[in-house]
């Protein structure tokens, strides 16, 4: 069990406002990432999309949770406000104990139909991923080449990680809603014998969700990746 009380950013890092319309990536290409889970976490997926010549990069983030934790769960008392983020559009509430994981991929659906927005490559964490991949091949997205498993590891992630810190506390990060911040805010950061660097809920509660956190990082990792191929397409 890991116990850490040391919140892994200050407040100011990230709770900050920076907006932008999602038209002005009408006929776009993005990166994706997702962390799934089946019941006790909230699943999170996110995009994120960049302009030529501009440091920021801008995200949309949507959540998915169980109705059966609207009230079973302490998340309220570490801060959840799950029923008002779902009417704000943030956090969809699904029915029963489980996530339909096949919705996640509807989501990026949505961004293809609707806006255009086609992701390059999505990252996914290696937990909980069998109806998530077969709904987003059976839109088109290739698991050998464009849905990229993230190996959890400290020795993967401990850069992105940094990169993720750096850019919060330089506010090149776009887009961040309330849901992001909460995540963010339950996070502290656990060192290894090497140095390496993983994020962790706060004292290990259970209650302090961290999934937004968690596809953030992986998102980064998909960005130092494959960023040339996504400048490649920038018009």
């Amino acid at each position: 069990k890991v116990s850490n009380s040391e919140a892994w950013l200050m407040k100011e890092d990230y709770d900050y406002t920076a907006d932008f319309d999602i038209e002005e990536f009408r006929n776009s290409y993005c990166f994706g990432s997702v962390d799934l889970s089946e019941t006790t976490d909230m699943t999170s997926a996110k995009i994120m999309l960049i302009k030529r010549d501009d440091r920021r990069k801008f995200i949309i983030s949507h959540y998915w949770i169980p109705e059966s934790k609207l009230e079973k769960s302490d998340d309220k008392s570490a801060g959840a406000k799950y029923i008002e983020w779902s009417q704000q559009g943030y956090i969809t509430i699904t029915e029963g104990n489980d996530i339909d994981l096949s919705l996640v991929a509807d989501w990026f659906y949505m961004l293809r139909k609707n806006y255009k927005i086609e992701t390059l490559y999505c990252g996914y964490d290696q937990r909980f991923k069998r109806d998530w991949i077969s709904k987003m091949e059976y839109y088109g997205w290739n698991d050998k080449q464009e849905l990229i498993m993230i190996n959890q590891s400290p020795d993967v992630l401990s850069l992105p990680i940094k990169q993720v810190e750096a850019d919060l506390k330089d506010r090149l990060i776009i887009g961040l809603n309330e849901v992001d911040k909460w995540c963010l805010g339950n996070c502290s950061l656990k060192i290894d014998s090497k140095g390496k660097c993983s994020i962790v809920k706060i004292d290990g509660m259970q209650s302090r969700r961290i999934d937004g956190a968690d596809s953030l990082v992986i998102l980064q990792e998909i960005f130092n990746r494959y960023k040339t191929d996504l400048v490649n397409y920038l018009q």
